[in-house]
């Protein structure tokens, strides 16, 4: 049934394995209510998955990209689709997710409460043995809200999971697409934090994260040239000082000890991390953001 203003746009990004999004959607569309609306976006896979989607689960929309926009890109896809039908909120929901649509009812509810925020659901790991992804409760030195038990403040945002009420896009903008993959939502939560939106954690609403399945591993060569050029960028918008840049150097620096001992060694080597790192760190001087493929 079509809504002419959806109480909420769940959003998800079609890239790889077309199982998962299957799975997530199996998940997710029993007892939908009336007023929600789950929007699939093929980021340009070019396989006519969304088609296939769209008959197999006829409740949901889709939108077909002739090219991968990225993950900031393809959710600005989404979330302008969602504002243009008057959406309160959106929910980003990753593809490799599990989430039964009841995780979602509290997070709505909790908009009622507190208003323009970045708010997540608590994640656990799908993998057996990796535990849980996210909850401040698992802290002792975190604390919830006053009045709100299950209600965390966080230092970040996570895009796995992340309801937005749409009037905060109309404060903060739309996510910057030149980061394409890795740290997007960074940026977005320092420009919401700058202008006293908060990120929270609602740990009474649960989800199951299967992490990085679209990068094929937790940790890979195109990943790595991601983080590597989007930590200048991020350290651009955001910092500028000498300290924040040391900061930046350092952590590729220790990105590289986890791949070897030597790890001054490993970064000017031929391995393709090393290369990647190099290739991240030179596109940004060159001024080269997007997509890395071609590159």
């Amino acid at each position: 049934m079509t809504v002419a203003q959806p109480a909420l746009v769940i959003i998800i990004l079609h890239y790889g394995s077309i199982t998962d999004t299957r799975d997530c959607l199996a998940a997710l569309t029993p007892g939908l209510p009336a007023d929600w609306r789950v929007l699939v976006i093929d980021n340009g896979t070019g396989t006519g998955a969304a088609d296939t989607l769209g008959r197999e689960f006829p409740s949901i929309d889709t939108v077909t990209l002739p090219a991968n926009q990225g993950w900031a890109g393809g959710n600005n896809v989404g979330i302008a689709w969602a504002r243009s039908r008057g959406a309160r909120a959106v929910c980003l929901l990753n593809n490799d997710t599990l989430a039964a649509v009841g995780a979602f009812a509290p997070l709505l509810g909790a908009l009622d409460q507190v208003g323009d925020c970045l708010l997540h659901p608590a994640i656990d790991y799908g993998d057996p043995g990796d535990g849980i992804q996210l909850d401040p409760a698992q802290n002792p030195s975190s604390a919830a809200l006053q009045g709100q038990p299950h209600l965390y403040p966080l230092d970040f945002a996570y895009g796995a999971c992340l309801m937005i009420p749409c009037s905060v896009f109309d404060r903060v903008g739309m996510f910057d697409e030149r980061f394409f993959l890795q740290l997007e939502e960074t940026d977005f939560f320092l420009r919401a934090k700058a202008l006293g939106i908060p990120s929270l954690c609602l740990n009474s609403a649960r989800i199951i994260h299967f992490e990085s399945r679209s990068f094929g591993a937790r940790m890979t060569p195109r990943k790595l040239y991601y983080i590597a050029r989007n930590k200048f960028l991020l350290w651009e918008k955001h910092d500028r000082s000498p300290i924040g840049l040391f900061r930046v150097i350092r952590d590729l620096y220790w990105q590289a000890a986890k791949e070897s001992a030597a790890p001054l060694l490993w970064l000017v080597s031929g391995q393709q991390g090393a290369k990647s790192i190099r290739a991240g760190v030179f596109d940004y001087f060159r001024r080269r953001f997007g997509a890395a493929s071609n590159r």
